[in-house]
């Protein structure tokens, strides 16, 4: 056996510990996440009947966090059974959660975005407005009632730009388009369908999950150590312990994994987005959602 050989086998099972190490790490964050959904997770609106907006951006990044972690639950069965392609297309969605949570956290006067203007397209109180040409204007919607007329939808991109984490866009200019090559089809990411030959498609091919896992990982500590800021939590000390531990194996495996060029910028962007969020686990007085008593 040649020292390269030796190096091979190695990094392989360097790789295959780490994939571990991101599976158990991730079942852990997933049982935090539960939690803090099972003690915290009240619609306070519909209980207080308060639909003020401090009520209603509390109710509505309780459900994306609770979303994110249903879907975190089933991307850690995915992964289990080696099935990276589907896990990284349900990583979009949680992905998608925590940018609206950090957006709506940061611009807590759009809520009606999200919440009134989806609700009252659903209920006919709201309408999209149609052009001279009979074009529906998918941008505006009109108020039946009052005629008013306003602007509708928030981008990813508009999302992303408003985030109070300056490489978050850094690395969702890679991350989001990777991930979303397995949510559509698409023949960019064809060859993990194929078999090692490239001749024949292979529902056995999982390549991918170890990038899976990480990116799995990684988005799940970004949701985590946003939920700091939800309320006053007794898991406080848990919450960091997870978010650090998991962000050393983030770390290892930007440190042991080659990436091709289209992905190059990806592990520096990476290594100074963990560094924000080191910042942020570090922080010690915070603003919630609502003010506690």
């Amino acid at each position: 056996m040649t020292n390269t050989d030796s190096s091979n086998i190695r990094q392989k099972t360097a790789l295959l510990r780490l994939l571990t190490a991101f599976k158990r790490r991730l079942n852990e964050q997933i049982n935090l996440c539960q939690s803090i959904v099972f003690e915290y997770g009240t619609v306070d609106a519909i209980m207080d009947n308060d639909f003020s907006q401090e009520y209603v951006v509390h109710d509505y990044i309780f459900y994306c966090f609770t979303k994110a972690c249903k879907s975190l639950m089933a991307v850690s069965i995915l992964l289990e059974n080696k099935l990276p392609e589907d896990a990284m297309s349900l990583l979009r969605s949680v992905y998608e959660n925590y940018l609206h949570i950090i957006y709506v956290i940061e611009n807590p006067e759009n809520i009606d975005d999200f919440v009134h203007k989806k609700i009252g397209l659903y209920t006919g109180r709201l309408q999209h407005p149609v052009s001279q040409k009979g074009r529906k204007l998918s941008n505006q919607v009109i108020d039946t009632e009052t005629g008013e007329t306003l602007s509708y939808g928030v981008g990813i991109s508009t999302l992303v730009s408003r985030s109070k984490y300056k490489y978050d866009q850094a690395v969702h200019t890679i991350m989001f388009p990777f991930l979303s090559e397995h949510t559509h089809p698409n023949m960019v990411a064809s060859g993990n369908y194929r078999e090692d030959d490239d001749i024949h498609y292979s529902y056995w091919q999982a390549s991918n999950t170890l990038q899976a896992g990480f990116f799995a990982l990684y988005i799940s500590t970004l949701i985590l150590s946003e939920s700091l800021t939800f309320e006053a939590l007794i898991e406080v000390k848990e919450i960091k312990y997870e978010c650090r531990q998991s962000m050393k194996l983030c770390k290892r495996f930007l440190t042991l994994m080659e990436f091709p060029n289209q992905f190059d910028s990806l592990p520096n962007d990476i290594q100074n987005r963990l560094t924000e969020l080191a910042d942020h686990l570090s922080r010690r007085e915070r603003c919630y959602l609502k003010p506690y008593t």
